[in-house]
């Protein structure tokens, strides 16, 4: 964005003291700023791939009933316009919205303290959401309708999109086990629909959390909040560990399932089915980017990154099943 247009954005906004932009990071979805004003920092966010102001407004009643909850954890409060609206509108039509900062750094995974702690965290903010009351509808569907939200890709785009780069047919195998892997998701999705729904963040992550030292201690990002299988809020936090060595692999598993189980619990239903979540979450993954590649919103490099990452998270899955449900009935049980 130009930074005329940030300028004109902000200037919405009543800041205590002359404001300036700090140089930071930028997230793959949105356009993100950081303020500072006197003495007091924001996040300015500006929302890239949606123009739908409901999203925005049922995020920000989310944030509003953790920010009252005071769950153990921190969340972005939103912060109210001249307007005297949490949501601000660009010239082009592109919403926005401004934050207060959580101080602390990215958690990593390569610090053991930080996975343990965001398994903490997931079970934390499972908990509190599972105590919230939201007057509003959920937006997104739940992860195991993936053939109806992707139901055109998936039956008449993906084999033109997957011949459509030179990069996508050197993956003709890994995209053809991919689709593979949809088509045995859908006779399995059954038990899957029985298991306890609540309301879930959606896109967990370390790049979605901020750190303090060795501790996870605020949760950004709740554009995706939905209401799903709780399940899936413990699934989308693991995807980070499945890269490296399986000795890696299985300490970092190990790390996180323990944190989240000394905070919370799972039934034993929803451990049975972990591993299929998790090859839920990585299908959902790709066909998002898919779309995105098709709609011109990513470029080749990126969808076969993901293309390589679905299917060797997948394929780990179906080799490692038997061992990561001992690994979870031992930890979330």
């Amino acid at each position: 964005m130009k930074d005329t247009e940030i300028a004109a954005l902000i200037e919405q906004y009543r800041f205590d003291g002359k404001w300036t932009v700090v140089p930071g990071e930028s997230g793959m979805n949105n356009t993100t700023r950081m303020i500072k004003a006197g003495d007091d920092r924001y996040v300015l966010r500006v929302y890239n791939n949606h123009r739908d102001r409901n999203i925005v407004t049922l995020e920000h009643e989310v944030l509003f009933a953790l920010y009252r909850q005071q769950p153990g954890f921190n969340v972005p409060v939103p912060v109210e316009n001249r307007s005297g609206d949490t949501i601000s509108v660009l010239q082009d039509g592109a919403l926005a919205a401004l934050y207060r900062y959580i101080p602390g750094e990215r958690p990593t995974v390569e610090r053991k303290a930080h996975i343990h702690s965001l398994g903490e965290t997931a079970a934390r903010v499972s908990k509190a959401l599972r105590g919230m009351t939201i007057s509003l509808k959920p937006i997104y569907d739940p992860y195991y309708l993936l053939e109806e939200t992707y139901s055109s890709l998936i039956h008449h785009e993906l084999p033109a999109i997957m011949q459509s780069s030179e990069q996508f047919i050197a993956r003709a195998d890994k995209a053809a086990a991919i689709v593979n892997q949809v088509k045995d998701l859908s006779g399995r999705l059954t038990a899957v629909k029985e298991l306890p729904h609540q309301w879930i963040h959606g896109d967990l992550n370390f790049s979605n959390t901020v750190a303090d030292g060795e501790s996870i201690v605020g949760v950004l990002d709740f554009e995706f909040c939905t209401v799903d299988v709780r399940a899936m809020e413990l699934v989308v936090a693991q995807i980070d560990f499945f890269k490296g060595e399986d000795s890696e692999i299985w300490e970092r598993l190990r790390l996180f399932c323990k944190g989240y189980g000394r905070i919370d619990k799972l039934t034993p239903a929803e451990v049975e089915e972990l591993p299929l979540l998790i090859k839920l979450r990585m299908l959902d993954v790709f066909l998002h980017f898919a779309v995105r590649y098709k709609e011109g919103l990513d470029d080749t490099s990126l969808v076969a990154g993901f293309i390589d990452q679905t299917y060797r998270i997948c394929d780990w899955v179906d080799r490692n099943e038997e061992q990561l449900l001992a690994l979870f009935r031992h930890e979330l049980l």
